[in-house]
Parts: C-alpha cells; structure tokens; sequence
C-alpha cells in the first residue's frame, strides 16, 4: 500500500499517524487546504504541521493555494452545506488527482479523527473521489483516539485552532462570545445616547432597567432636564431641596419599581442619587 493522507493540520494529525504506525502503514502526508482563513490561520496550521512532520520523520507534501476567492464563490450559495459541498470535495479531489498522478494507490484523510466534521458525508465524498480516479479509499474511523491526540499534541506545544477552518466556521465558534459583545455594546450605546440627550457630561454613569422596564424611567429622567425641573423641584424659595427631591422620588416610586437609579439635574449640577424602597 502507498498511501496519501490529506491533512488538515498538525493535532489532527497526531493520532492518525500514530495509530497508522502501529499498524505498519507508513503514511505520506498532503497538505492541501484552501478552505482555511484567514491567511496567518492559513499560515501558522501549514508551519506548524511541516514542524511536526519533521520531528517525526514522516514525508509531507505541501500543496499550496490559499483560495479565498474561490471559496466565498463557491459556498456564498449554500452557506450550510459548504462543508459537504465545497470543502471535503475540493481537498479530497486534489488529494486524489495528486495521488493518482505521482503513483500512489490509496487515500484517506485526518478529517476523520474529528467528531465535529459529518463524517458519514466525508465518507462519501472520499468513495467517490477514489472512484473517479481509480485509487482505494482507506477508511479507519479515527475518532476514537481524538482526545488523545489532542492532549498528546497539547504535551508538544503544537498550535491548536480554535475552529475548522473557514471564516464562517470561525464566527460560529466564537457566536456565544459575539452575541455578549452585542448585548454589552447595546447597553453601553443606550447609555451614550441618554448622556447625549441630557446634555450632561456624567463619569462613569450607568442606567440599568428596572422591574417594570426602563420607559418610565427614562421619561422621568427626561422629563427633569433643565428646561423643566423647575416645575417639580423649586420650593417658595426658589431653591434645590432634598426633601422636595425625595418626595418626588416617592411618588415615582409608588407608580414604579422597588429599586431604581435617577438622575437629577439643576443648572450645571448633575446628582445621582440611588435610592431603595422596600414595600411590604
């Protein structure tokens, strides 16, 4: 047997070859991954595999070509089946166009050691491109040794992705830690836009809803700019007076949630004050 192994990358690679060795099928590796983005992920997956393969004295091949371009042109269509259409198909062709013509007689792939990849449909993908081209398709089902590749490959220092290889691929690996971000940046431009409406400059001021929304809230608040806080805070005196303020705290509070933060404002002065209620 003269086997070709397309290789995703070095991790994946470590519990395929190790476990191939022991059963005396010495495999060349072939690097062909145009699905990988972006170019450094490209990059530092190809440089850290070539580093392995030399420190174990296995043959690797290097076909390169990173395919952006064609990649977007060809998933754009059908995002959600890229995997099946475009990138087991693309390198396992290759893998086998190039096997074929430098005279080896079987493939395979580390694609499957991965229990993240659909792995019924690369099995089906690498039958018919070993069809086509005349060759055999070596079939071991990998997964079993993936955490023990892994840790063993982590023990070497080799680079561990954090995702397949594509850019879509890439955003859903990191959608929980997209989704907080858009939450927290919501919250923090709601907090920008309520400064700027006031128009007042205020340190390190938050404004969290409340049991009852924040609508009420933020109608109150408004309602205290500067053009209309005498109506409700001016006493005989024609001054600022913390016991007509708490008495408007009050009323609000009664028509509203049990805890809140509000913002008062007089001329130049911005005061916030928190204040707590406990009903029974």
């Amino acid at each position: 047997m003269k086997l070709l192994m397309h290789t995703c990358c070095a991790p994946c690679s470590v519990y395929c070859i190790d476990s191939l060795r022991k059963e005396e099928i010495e495999p060349t590796i072939y690097w062909y991954n145009p699905n990988i983005h972006p170019y450094i992920e490209y990059k530092t997956r190809r440089d850290t595999l070539k580093s392995y393969t030399e420190s174990i004295n296995v043959k690797a091949i290097f076909e390169e070509e990173y395919g952006l371009d064609n990649f977007c042109k060809n998933v754009i269509g059908d995002l959600e089946n890229r995997c099946s259409n475009y990138c087991y198909r693309v390198r396992m062709e290759q893998t086998a166009k190039y096997a074929k013509e430098n005279g080896y007689d079987t493939i395979t792939t580390t694609l499957l050691v991965s229990p993240y990849q659909k792995h019924e449909e690369l099995i089906k993908v690498c039958e018919e491109m070993a069809k086509k081209y005349d060759l055999k398709f070596l079939y071991r089902d990998f997964r079993v040794g993936f955490r023990e590749g892994q840790a063993k490959a982590r023990e070497l220092g080799l680079y561990m992705q954090k995702y397949c290889g594509c850019i879509f691929s890439e955003a859903i690996s990191n959608y929980d830690h997209i989704i907080s971000e858009q939450k927290d940046q919501l919250i923090e431009n709601k907090n920008t836009e309520r400064k700027i409406r006031l128009g007042w400059e205020v340190p390190n001021l938050e404004l969290k809803p409340y049991k009852n929304g924040n609508q009420e809230q933020i109608k109150f608040i408004y309602d205290l700019k500067k053009e209309v806080y005498q109506k409700y805070v001016e006493n005989i005196y024609g001054e600022w007076n913390d016991e007509i303020q708490k008495k408007l705290f009050d009323k609000f509070m009664k028509e509203n949630s049990k805890n809140i933060e509000l913002i008062y404002l007089k001329d130049e002065l911005v005061r916030i004050l928190q204040w707590k209620r406990n009903r029974e």
